[in-house]
């Protein structure tokens, strides 16, 4: 299931690409607002020119002095949300959460980048490379999920369950769809949640295989949500089937900061 040659050296390989990628212009660290937009009123967003708002399913802008759309200097325009937004240093992003829009800034000079010392996290375990049983969800199936750092809800759609053993458990862990058809996304607490890692939730991205069978998937990658850098960040939550009742003692636990 693991090379025991290169197991170590590859997760210290993913550690430094993922610690880097936090911290780099755009990377979580940097998210300084979500700014949900309303199609009744116009919106001035913090430290951003302009009056913004939603037009149907369109963005709108008007009077945003500075601001540059795929590099081309714009007061008034429909966005869509696949372009580029600058305005200075900063990076804005549009998004849709169940039919809600919102506008995010991005500022690479962020107090959290200056702040950042890293990412604490467990020792790499070949142990906590797991073997489960994968068993896929009807595609009609969806599930309803919280978030943290709001009162949202939305529907995500599930792709499966994984079943496994840690010790004499059984567990089982609900995946969700993110888009990669190669790929389900895990949500979970377990024993450590709000001791010695962050408290929200962890997140695991594992293979998805095409049918139901087994699969190896590695809680030494188990990642912290975005939340964990910026509140301006609504993760999910986790399931209440996805909460384990014993430790995992592998991945990422808290951010780090200076001083």
């Amino acid at each position: 299931m693991t090379d025991p040659d290169t197991f170590v050296e590859d997760w210290h390989r993913w550690r430094a690409e993922r610690i880097a990628a936090v911290a780099a212009p755009g990377g979580h660290l940097t998210l300084t607002g979500t700014h949900w937009l309303s199609p009744r009123d116009a919106r001035v967003l913090d430290g951003v020119p302009g009056r913004w708002w939603v037009d149907g399913t369109a963005v709108r802008v008007a009077d945003a002095e500075g601001l540059l759309v795929d590099g081309v200097l714009t007061r008034d325009a429909v966005l869509r949300d696949d372009q580029r937004l600058t305005v200075g240093r900063l990076d804005l992003r549009i998004i849709r959460r169940a039919g809600d829009v919102a506008v995010r800034t991005f500022d690479p000079d962020a107090d959290a980048v200056r702040r950042f010392a890293g990412i604490d996290a467990y020792q790499p375990d070949p142990s906590w490379v797991i073997e489960a049983e994968f068993r896929p969800a009807p595609a009609t199936r969806t599930e309803r999920i919280r978030h943290s750092n709001s009162d949202r809800e939305a529907d995500y759609r599930a792709v499966g369950t994984f079943t496994f053993r840690v010790g004499e458990e059984r567990a089982t862990l609900l995946g969700l769809d993110t888009g990669d058809p190669g790929t389900a996304h895990i949500t979970f607490r377990d024993a450590t949640s709000g001791r010695e890692t962050y408290g929200a939730a962890r997140f695991l991205f594992v293979p998805l295989p095409a049918t139901a069978g087994r699969v190896a998937f590695d809680f030494n990658r188990a990642v912290l949500p975005p939340c964990a850098f910026s509140d301006a960040f609504i993760c999910p939550l986790p399931p209440p089937g996805n909460v384990l009742p014993f430790p995992v003692t592998a991945g990422e636990k808290q951010v780090l900061n200076h001083g």
